[in-house]
């Protein structure tokens, strides 16, 4: 687990959690110690503060000029990684769609074409859908 540079060094923790297995007959399951909340999320491969930062530099400056600004700041980040935290982190929409565009597109040039649902007030992308069938769009 990655964590913020401490005097221009990169630092990773080694988190060691506790693993305790039911030995019911037909249950298997395995539990752990989790850590605190405000510091590590389930399987994060960087502390929250660092997911925060990370966050907030690709909302700023994308995908490549983010990762050199990142490489400036000993942050330990690549540019796909930084688009994908703030795809992951997008706001769900509040609320119903009131003004939305139905437009279709092809997989592939010459293929199967499928439609894709656009929210015109906040100009964004809300779902794309498999095929161009009505009943599809309406559910």
């Amino acid at each position: 687990m990655t964590d913020l540079p401490l005097l221009g060094r990169i630092v990773e923790l080694l988190v060691i959690a506790r693993r305790f297995r039911c030995h019911a007959v037909l249950c298997g399951a395995i539990y752990s110690l989790s850590a605190s909340q405000g510091i590590l999320a389930p399987s994060a491969r960087r502390t929250v503060r660092l997911g925060s930062i990370v966050h907030h530099l690709g909302l700023a400056l994308g995908g490549r000029p983010a990762a050199a600004f990142a490489k400036q700041l000993m942050l330990p980040v690549s540019k796909d990684t930084l688009l994908r935290v703030v795809q992951r982190r997008r706001r769900s929409l509040a609320g119903p769609l009131r003004v939305i565009r139905i437009d279709d597109w092809a997989w592939r040039r010459n293929h199967r074409c499928a439609s894709i649902i656009f929210n015109l007030e906040r100009r964004r992308i809300v779902t794309l859908l498999p095929d161009r069938e009505p009943t599809t769009a309406q559910a």
